[in-house]
C-alpha cells in the first residue's frame, strides 16, 4: 500500500520576511505502528489530510483528516484514534509547499552538534545579515510547526537565550513582518549554502528514511517548484 502524495495548491504567497508558500497542501500517505500505536508489525493504514496556512497563528494547521483502515481488521474507533500522531503525520506535507532553499535552511539545525554556523571561521556576516538570517529561520520553523527559538539557537550555535534576543532584534528589524527581503534572502542564503553543503552531519538518506520520503516525493516537489518559478515575473525572482 506504500504511498506518499502530497498536493500544495493555491495561489502563491510571501510571507515574512520573504519566503513563497502554497497555502493548501493535500496529502495522503501510507502510515505504520510508528505513527498510529494501534497498528501492529507491518500493518499500514491510509491515511488523507489537508493542511491550510493560518496567516493568524503564521503557522500551518491540520484542517482536515481522515484514515482509512483498508483491508485491516481494525475498528477506527475513539482507542485507534487516541493512538494517531496527527501533528507528526501531516506536517510532512509542509515539505510540498515551501521552496527548495528554505528546507536546505531547515537542515542546519543539523550543526549543533559541532556548534553550530558560529563554528565556523567563515561565517562572519553583517549585523542586518544575522538578523535576516534569524527571522528566516525562526519563520521556517515556525511554518513547519517547530520551536522556532530552539531552531535559531541549534542553527547558528547560541545558547536559548541569547538566540531569543537575536530574535527580538531581528522582529524589531522588521524581518518577522516584512516581505520585502526576498532578494537579500537569497543572497544570505548562497553566502552560506558551501557550509551547509560541506558539513551537514546526517545524510539526507537517513533524513529521507525516517520521515517515509520517497526520491518520487522529491522529484515531484523540486519539479512543482520549477514551474511554479515560470510562472513568477522575472522581477519577483529577483
Amino acid at each position: 500500500m506504500t504511498e506518499h502524495v502530497f498536493t500544495p495548491s493555491g495561489p502563491s504567497i510571501i510571507v515574512a520576511p520573504g519566503i513563497p508558500l502554497r497555502p493548501v497542501v493535500r496529502g495522503r500517505t501510507a502510515v505504520k505502528n510508528h505513527d498510529i500505536g494501534a497498528l501492529e508489525g507491518g500493518q499500514e493504514a491510509l491515511v488523507t489530510f489537508r493542511l491550510e496556512y493560518s496567516e493568524a497563528t503564521g503557522r500551518f494547521e491540520v484542517a482536515a483528516f481522515g484514515i482509512d483502515r483498508g483491508a485491516l481488521p481494525l475498528e477506527v474507533s475513539g482507542a485507534l484514534l487516541r493512538t494517531v500522531r496527527v501533528h507528526a503525520i501531516a506536517k510532512i506535507g509542509i515539505l510540498a509547499a515551501i521552496p527548495q532553499w528554505a528546507l536546505e535552511l531547515a537542515r542546519l539545525r543539523q550543526l549543533h552538534a559541532r556548534g553550530g554556523l558560529r563554528s565556523f571561521r567563515e561565517f562572519a556576516p553583517s549585523e542586518d545579515d544575522t538578523l535576516l538570517l534569524t527571522g528566516l529561520i525562526y519563520r521556517i520553523a515556525e511554518i513547519s510547526g517547530e520551536s522556532p527559538a530552539q531552531a535559531v539557537a541549534e542553527s547558528i550555535g547560541l545558547k536559548l537565550r541569547t538566540a531569543t534576543n537575536w530574535i527580538q532584534r531581528a522582529r524589531a528589524a522588521g524581518y518577522m513582518t516584512s516581505t520585502e527581503h526576498q532578494k537579500a534572502a537569497r543572497r544570505v542564503l548562497r553566502s552560506i549554502e558551501p557550509l551547509w553543503k560541506t558539513h551537514v552531519v546526517e545524510d539526507f538518506s537517513d533524513y529521507k528514511a525516517r520521515n517515509n520520503i520517497t526520491d518520487e516525493d522529491l522529484r515531484m516537489v523540486v519539479e512543482r517548484e520549477n514551474a511554479k518559478m515560470g510562472e513568477i515575473p522575472a522581477r519577483e525572482r529577483t
